[in-house]
């Protein structure tokens, strides 16, 4: 009883570190963005290898919950979670729910402003290759054939 003790509270403690580290992501996508309006390429490169621990970090600790939901003998995934939380004493049942749809929001508004780099980055793209293009427009074929 006590190994299936420690297993939830492990899992809330990894839910409160993942809750403090998309707190951080968040922030550090929003920065990413800043980098990439100015073109930033060099402080890109230093933001991103440090975006990536943190989001490696944020891996290892839902690949370790699903490791440990599995081992309670639930789904290693967010239907484990909620099932788990209804076999829980209400109170920390309540507190569990309240973390994990905490996280669970954290998790949706990082992906979206991730979404909106991404759409800087296609934005940027197209506007380059427009650029890079432009030449190829300009080569305008009027019938003519002018030899060589």
């Amino acid at each position: 009883m006590t190994s299936k003790r420690k297993i939830v509270q492990d899992i809330i403690r990894g839910i409160h570190q993942d809750i403090e580290d998309y707190k951080q992501l968040k922030i550090l996508i929003l920065r990413q963005r800043e980098l990439m309006q100015r073109r930033d390429n060099s402080g890109l490169e230093r933001h991103n290898s440090h975006q990536s621990s943190v989001c490696r970090q944020l891996q290892a600790r839902a690949d370790k919950r699903s490791q440990e939901l599995m081992s309670l003998g639930f789904a290693g995934d967010a239907h484990g979670i909620e099932l788990l939380i209804t076999k829980l004493p209400t109170q920390l049942a309540k507190q569990m729910e309240t973390l994990w749809h905490s996280l669970l929001l954290l998790v949706k508004e990082s992906q979206a402003v991730n979404d909106d780099n991404g759409n800087l980055l296609v934005d940027q793209q197209t506007v380059i290759s427009g650029l890079l293009n432009r030449h190829k427009e300009v080569n305008i074929d009027y019938g003519m054939h002018i030899p060589s």
